[in-house]
């Protein structure tokens, strides 16, 4: 993947870069290593069905390889798998860590988009390309579905 003509691409005109408010990650030990595996990967592009860094990743094969390399073993998820084995909890009681979910994105039922809540109304999600992006825009609040904690 490296060798992609795609990386260029992003880290010549790498996305919006956000900071993670250094309290929330000191507060959370499963938020921090979320995190630092997350960010990892921002500036990869967006490719359908890849799950790894060696393919690069569609929105639930990130989070599911974020989720899988920060201790818990989950397996190859879909937006709508990921919702099955976690918990939902309300928008006023999300927290950093907890998944949040789309509906409509795309031309599936259920949840059609994930991404991981960041806390301050911010995710950090696999679009095109993976970045951090403002949850309380027009776009996302027209497609939000529901929060959702992990187990």
């Amino acid at each position: 993947f490296p060798q992609s003509g795609y990386v260029s691409k992003y880290y010549e005109n790498p996305p919006a870069d956000y900071e993670v408010p250094a309290a929330l990650l000191g507060s959370d030990e499963k938020f921090a290593r979320l995190m630092e595996e997350a960010d990892k990967y921002v500036g990869f592009p967006y490719v359908w069905g890849g799950s790894s860094p060696s393919t690069s990743f569609d929105c639930s094969g990130f989070i599911s390889w974020v989720i899988n390399h920060s201790g818990w073993d989950v397996g190859r998820l879909t937006a709508n798998g990921l919702l099955n084995i976690s918990t939902p909890v309300s928008r006023e009681n999300a927290r950093p860590g907890d998944l949040i979910f789309f509906q409509g994105t795309y031309d599936t039922a259920g949840a059609s988009h994930v991404g991981l809540y960041v806390g301050n109304g911010m995710m950090i999600h696999c679009g095109s390309p993976i970045s951090y992006a403002n949850i309380n825009t027009s776009y996302w609040q027209q497609h939000f579905y529901t929060f959702a904690r992990l187990p």
